[in-house]
């Protein structure tokens, strides 16, 4: 019955983005991601925008990927949000976070066709202007 009424809350969710847009739409971020790991130091500018009810990440719009739909509810301490980037033939891509004001930040979850599965931070603010 937990997985009915989770799926049936997801698919309002989506639906309420889709129509109307969410808590958090017609705003732009500008992020830095970081990959998880003692190993990995560099960090990656990123910029994303929730539009429409969808989420566009600039550097996945270039590898090939479309904006998609995005869930965001608001919550006591901020906007929570959660979006998959999956196209055919390429890796799925899992956005998930949390806005508080003019912050955001979260995980990004990398599931690569082969199996192995790739993790993230990202923390950024509102963009200027």
């Amino acid at each position: 019955m937990k997985t009915v009424a989770g799926a049936l809350f997801t698919a309002v969710n989506f639906v309420y983005a889709a129509i109307f847009g969410g808590p958090i739409d017609g705003s732009s971020w500008d992020v830095k991601v970081k990959q998880d790991g003692f190993f990995h130091w560099g960090t990656k500018k990123e910029t994303l925008v929730f539009h429409g009810g969808k989420l566009v990440v600039a550097g996945a719009v270039s590898q090939g990927y479309s904006p998609t739909l995005y869930q965001a509810s608001s919550e006591e301490n901020g906007t929570a949000f959660a979006a998959i980037l999956d196209e055919p033939s390429r890796d799925a891509i899992e956005w998930s976070g949390r806005v508080v004001g003019d912050r955001i930040a979260g995980v990004v979850i990398v599931r690569e066709r082969d199996g192995r599965v790739v993790r993230y931070a990202f923390t950024g603010e509102r963009k200027a202007g």
